[in-house]
């Protein structure tokens, strides 16, 4: 605990006076799932209605009246849990469920190869120090910047008064896309764009709508117990859209890249601190071909300099803080030490949105 706390007090020294943490919520998994996020909800409806407007202009022109009009017809294809979860957040918003569906499948319908259209993104970190400690550090981008920042909340998912899971997400969205099973192992997502929008559209159908990345990632936080049941999971599962799956655990070399295809692993590249290789970093491109992302290329070089023996959480935070690694579509930022015997806490207190 002490050692906790003095880790916390640190993290101030590198975050700017303008930055702020997200609001905090507790999703109570015992209650009905039609009313766990009523309160997320009714903190935040005054910035719903301009979020589901921007949105819209993520899907071509043409397909979103088909879109939309899907969207409120697939979510019976959703878990029960999920479709009642969704259902009440349609209701407490007083918006339509297919734009709430939409809202939670817009990375899955928007994963094609469109990086010249939007300026879409993230880093993602894990790093582990000559002390064997893994680190997992994080920045999303994304284009809807100042919005996100209105509607970003750190969310705890609770069984029984004991925390299962936590995620980063955002009002109205119920799955995950950063998050961390205490203890265990931590997750966060990037974009990767490969394949035309007629290979989401296909899949989708083949994968009856079933998997969306982030109600996939929450179903691994809740259902797979370690590092390596999850990476199995995330290598192995049909989804519907390609993605980069960065996971680091509690062990030596528990940290990999997962490059998704929609029907499994391109790739899978681990820590091998034996190798020298003590950290990984993932933007938005393959790491196995040419790198032009000036945020990878200065990530790596602020790596290199800090050096393994000496990195920790404040040398973590200080990589994501750098420009262009933090960028001006920046959301927000975070730490997270699974491995940490205060690892819930130290999630929450280690996440700050950018002024």
């Amino acid at each position: 605990m002490l050692l906790l706390q003095i880790i916390l007090l640190l993290l101030p020294v590198i975050c700017s006076a303008g930055d702020r943490k997200p609001r905090h919520y507790e999703i109570n998994l015992d209650e009905p799932p039609s009313q766990r996020w009523n309160q997320v909800i009714k903190d935040h409806l005054e910035y719903l209605p301009g979020v589901v407007e921007e949105t819209k202009k993520y899907i071509p022109k043409p397909l979103q009246p088909f879109v939309w009009w899907a969207a409120s017809k697939i979510d019976r294809y959703f878990t029960t849990e999920i479709q009642e979860e969704l259902k009440g957040i349609a209701s407490e918003s007083g918006l339509p469920i297919g734009e709430i569906v939409g809202m939670n499948i817009l990375y899955d319908v928007a994963a094609f190869d469109r990086r010249h259209i939007f300026g879409l993104g993230c880093t993602s970190i894990v790093a582990q120090n000559s002390a064997g400690q893994i680190i997992h550090g994080r920045n999303l981008d994304y284009d809807m910047t100042e919005l996100l920042k209105n509607i970003t909340i750190h969310v705890d998912f609770v069984r029984n008064g004991t925390i299962q899971y936590s995620g980063l997400t955002f009002a109205l969205y119920n799955g995950v896309l950063t998050g961390q099973r205490p203890g265990e192992y931590s997750v966060s997502l990037n974009a990767r764009y490969s394949g035309a929008y007629i290979d989401n559209i296909l899949m989708e159908f083949y994968t009856k709508f079933k998997r969306p990345v982030s109600f996939f990632i929450r179903d691994v936080l809740e259902n797979q117990a370690t590092y390596t049941e999850a990476v199995d999971a995330f290598s192995r599962t049909h989804l519907f859209s390609p993605s980069y799956i960065i996971v680091a655990g509690i062990k030596k070399n528990e940290g990999v890249v997962i490059s998704r295809n929609r029907w499994s692993a391109a790739n899978v590249y681990p820590l091998n601190v034996d190798a020298n290789q003590w950290f990984l970093v993932e933007t938005n491109f393959d790491n196995w071909k040419k790198q032009g992302d000036d945020r990878r290329i200065t990530a790596i070089q602020k790596l290199k300099e800090l050096g393994r023996r000496n990195f920790d959480e404040k040398s973590m935070v200080e990589v994501l803080s750098t420009v262009p690694v933090r960028n001006n579509l920046t959301v927000f930022s975070t730490v997270m030490v699974p491995g940490l015997p205060d690892s819930a806490d130290y999630f929450r207190q280690s996440t700050w949105i950018l002024p």
